[in-house]
């Protein structure tokens, strides 16, 4: 059963890309397709739901999006940087798509304190211009899930037996899908 806040942000991404007529692609690194398992666990999504790449390593985010090996070297896959390349590698895969979105991070455990439970996430859309059709970046930022899980308040009966990476996931995915609400208009 997937958690209900997070099915109420994935009907509230449907509606948000059914009112702007958008068509969504992802792109999920620490979320392992989490989020494209609550998009197509709807009915009727893929009107406007293309679908994931799971890229979960950096070999797999280069071949499959075009992230550069230096921006990896330089800033790691816990980095606004790769997101941002997430999002516009994945756009640019998907001819269908009009707003990608891809989240990368590191959700533990054992993860350098720097990165612990730090999630990046990127947005991208296409725009038509007079005859011609482009890519912008038009969100990119880190979080820390730990404040997010707290945000949310993940210590119910019901997430006892969650995961501390669980419960990062959750509240990773629940941003994320709120930004696409968001972004969907814009």
């Amino acid at each position: 059963m997937l958690p209900e806040n997070l099915m109420q942000a994935a009907m509230q991404v449907k509606s948000a890309l059914a009112e702007h007529d958008q068509k969504l692609v992802l792109a999920e690194s620490c979320t392992g397709g989490l989020v494209a398992t609550l998009m197509t666990s709807l009915p009727g999504i893929s009107e406007y739901f293309c679908g994931s790449a799971v890229v979960y390593r950096w070999d797999t985010k280069m071949k499959w999006l075009g992230v550069q090996q230096k921006t990896l070297d330089q800033y790691t896959d816990v980095s606004i940087e790769t997101a941002r390349e997430m999002a516009l590698g994945v756009l640019h895969q998907t001819p269908e798509a009009t707003l990608s979105a891809s989240i990368t991070g590191h959700l533990g455990p054992d993860a350098p304190a720097h990165q612990d439970g730090i999630v990046c996430i990127g947005l991208a859309r296409i725009n038509r211009r007079e005859h011609q059709i482009e890519s912008e970046l038009i969100f990119a930022e880190s979080f820390q899930t730990d404040e997010l899980s707290a945000q949310m308040d993940l210590s119910s009966p019901d997430n006892c037996l969650l995961t501390l990476r669980q419960k990062r996931q959750i509240a990773a995915v629940h941003r994320l899908l709120g930004l696409i609400t968001t972004y969907s208009g814009r």
